[in-house]
């Protein structure tokens, strides 16, 4: 039987979800709605017991959310984040768009688009240097 290493810090994922939600959370109760605010707490407590359960298992997503694996691993992670920030961006190039021809103001679809395409600049410039 073939053993293998569970390296990374299984924590991870579970800090992201408890960081994240609680500022989501902290957000909800000073804008005056305490039972989401509350719910939000329940929620992404119990979210993160399972990420933290499930990064201790074996197998690539799990090794993914340990921020570990080995270079498949992590190439199907870059791969994935890459597939999303996609979809994230043909999202809000369309609320943009949407937003535009209704009232002639992209509003955050726009702030979003800038922030994609500042970054995409920024990070394309910094890479290349790299390489």
């Amino acid at each position: 039987m073939m053993s293998t290493t569970r390296s990374g810090h299984r924590a991870a994922s579970a800090a992201v979800l408890i960081v994240g939600g609680g500022a989501l959370a902290a957000a909800s109760w000073v804008g005056g709605d305490h039972g989401l605010a509350i719910g939000l707490v329940v929620f992404y407590v119990i979210v993160a017991g399972g990420a933290f359960w499930w990064a201790g298992r074996d197998g690539d997503v799990a090794a993914i959310m340990r921020v570990g694996g080995d270079e498949r691993q992590r190439g199907i992670d870059r791969d994935a984040t890459a597939i999303a920030g996609v979809a994230v961006s043909i999202a809000a190039i369309t609320g943009a768009i949407v937003q535009t021809a209704r009232d002639l103001d992209p509003g955050p679809y726009g702030v979003m688009c800038m922030v994609g395409g500042v970054s995409y600049s920024v990070s394309l410039v910094i890479i290349r240097r790299r390489r």
